[in-house]
């Protein structure tokens, strides 16, 4: 029986894929400056550790069917833009069909350009289904919620001074296993101010407060705040003839309301980009926060991403990525440190479609009993938009 719905679900979208495909233009098109597009994608994933579990390991054969839809608003109309992206993922597994699942996904993204002030301002929902190092059921998967927003202004007092501020926010709810994961909140406020140095280079003097709230285990361990502040000074824009983004260094300060020992240590945020050649780009991402892992534990958290973007030619492309975080625990001798490792290479024979297959190496190394792991992915992907 899964055997026949997984090939009815082949068939679904490669036909829904054929019929759509012969189209060039939009699915609707209101007015002269919107676009409504469909944009979704069909992958099939062999998994050789799906609960993520150190001992027990089970593979499958998962199969993904994501319909989803595109909507930009503004095109050529005004300074003012935003896009509408919404993806409703239909999993199914070969043998654990317990785990079958649906899953939406939705996120906003606008944007207004003026000659003096820069708005900025994403809202997403996402619903997921699996496990990690800080959210790990034995022969099951976690289940949560997550809500996202983020405004960003920018302000030019004159051409050599601005000043940049927003508000961020993140809540994460737990659908299943109430009883051993904890629901938070997080709101962040940056402040920086911007002076041009160069034409193409800024220097910044910065500061970040974030306050997370954290709830109680059902049953369990009592709720807290953690509150933290961000003193950082930094730069952006053309940092090097080829490498541009922006990086922050400065000093996390962290104030918990539940007993434990207010600490600081190096903070770190960076995102940035080098462009070695016309076809090849490396990126390198930086981060060192104060976090919360899945059971509501303060930690300590560094992580390095390190990627690699290389157009073969029109058609064909190949990417890599390394990761690698380390969590400590502030509450216990818990210290988790996670590698990532991934390649990946695409075909898009037109504008339309893009083909991919793709090989995942995840690893948690942990002196937590039953918090190891290693897993294994291999993926095909077929994904359409028009």
């Amino acid at each position: 029986m899964k055997n026949k719905q997984l090939c009815l679900l082949s068939l679904i979208s490669s036909g829904l894929f054929f019929q759509s495909g012969v189209n060039a233009t939009p699915l609707v098109s209101i007015g002269d400056h919107a676009d409504l597009f469909f944009n979704g994608s069909s992958s099939l994933r062999w998994a050789s550790n799906v609960f993520r579990n150190e001992t027990n390991e089970s593979d499958d054969l998962i199969w993904t069917v994501s319909p989803g839809f595109e909507l930009d608003l503004g095109r050529g109309a005004s300074n003012a833009d935003l896009s509408v992206v919404t993806r409703y993922d239909i999993v199914r597994y070969q043998d654990l069909d317990s785990l079958d699942t649906e899953l939406f996904h939705i996120r906003a993204d606008g944007s207004y350009r003026g000659s003096r002030l820069d708005l900025s301002a994403s809202a997403s929902f996402d619903e997921s289904k699996t496990n990690s190092g800080e959210n790990n059921a034995l022969s099951d998967l976690i289940e949560f919620d997550t809500t996202a927003a983020n405004l960003g202004v920018e302000y030019r007092v004159s051409p050599k001074f601005s000043f940049g501020s927003g508000v961020g926010y993140l809540e994460r709810e737990y659908v299943n296993f109430r009883n051993f994961f904890a629901d938070r909140e997080t709101v962040s406020l940056p402040l920086d101010v911007f002076y041009e140095l160069t034409p193409k280079v800024d220097l910044s003097l910065g500061y970040q407060y974030s306050e997370v709230d954290v709830d109680d285990i059902a049953g369990g361990a009592f709720g807290y705040t953690q509150e933290s502040s961000f003193y950082n000074i930094g730069a952006r824009g053309n940092l090097l003839p080829k490498l541009t983004g922006f990086l922050k260094v400065g000093y996390r300060e962290r104030d918990s309301r539940v007993g434990l020992d207010d600490n600081g240590m190096l903070g770190l945020d960076a995102d940035l980009t080098w462009s070695a050649t016309p076809k090849l780009s490396v990126m390198l991402g930086l981060s060192r926060d104060f976090g919360v892992a899945g059971a509501g534990d303060s930690t300590e958290d560094t992580s390095v991403d390190l990627s690699a973007y290389y157009l073969i030619n029109t058609q064909f492309s190949a990417s890599a990525n390394l990761g690698y975080t380390q969590r400590d625990y502030s509450t216990s001798a818990r210290e988790d440190d996670q590698y990532l490792m991934g390649l990946r290479f695409s075909y898009s024979p037109n504008q339309y479609w893009s083909f991919s297959t793709g090989y995942t190496y995840d690893e948690n190394s942990s002196n937590n009993a039953g918090s190891s792991y290693e897993s294994h992915t291999l993926d095909l992907t077929a994904t359409l938009r028009y």
